[in-house]
């Protein structure tokens, strides 16, 4: 026997349930994925880092840029090479500064992958360009140390060591105090520059020596 006005609605219920657990699902796993990175951050700030690996390395494996990087600085750090660079890489393609920032380290520093130092250079800009202040940081390092030409396109030398310095990084304000006063780097000589950047050095070294 058929019952054509009961197995409408029940079929529409069926339906419906299908629709809502569809639609319930990536929020669920989300938020499992967010709990997961969460409880791996909070071990990591304990210093427990080999209980915050396995829920980062879960985040990690779902997509989670954040994780993917932290979980990569830590086998970085346990000098499991391979594998950090491949989370590292992850994170990157993403455009999640800190994993482009990791992977461009390793990719100068050699570790886990063939090194390239001009490839290297080129991944901090990326991260650079996206606000991440570590990675001016390391290009102002990489012009004072000799090892990043100055560019002869943008970001220039100029503005490598702009950025850096308005970080607060010490080393570049007194970079920035000595080129505008001397010129150096491709940057002429600017003697209100100068004084401004040497006003800023002596009250950070004045703010360091209050502490």
């Amino acid at each position: 026997m058929n019952f054509p006005v009961a197995k409408n609605p029940i079929l529409a219920f069926k339906s419906l349930t299908v629709a809502v657990l569809l639609a319930i699902a990536p929020i669920a796993t989300r938020a499992d994925v967010d709990s997961d990175f969460a409880a791996g951050m909070a071990a990591f700030r304990s210093g427990d880092l080999f209980s915050a690996m396995e829920p980062l390395r879960r985040a990690a494996d779902a997509g989670h840029a954040h994780a993917q990087s932290m979980l990569a600085y830590i086998l970085d750090l346990g000098e499991y090479n391979a594998e950090a660079y491949r989370y590292y890489k992850m994170s990157a393609d993403q455009d999640f500064p800190d994993g482009i920032y990791g992977l461009a380290s390793m990719t100068i520093s050699g570790d886990g992958v063939e090194q390239d130092v001009e490839k290297g250079f080129a991944l901090l800009k990326r991260a650079a360009a996206l606000g991440h202040e570590r990675s001016w940081n390391a290009l102002a390092d990489g012009l004072l140390n000799g090892t990043l030409a100055p560019p002869t396109d943008q970001p220039d030398a100029e503005t490598i060591l702009t950025r850096s310095a308005e970080s607060g990084y010490m080393r570049s304000i007194d970079a920035l105090s000595m080129a505008y006063s001397k010129g150096m780097l491709g940057i002429a000589p600017d003697p209100d520059k100068a004084a401004l950047w040497s006003k800023k050095a002596g009250d950070a070294k004045a703010g360091e020596d209050k502490k």
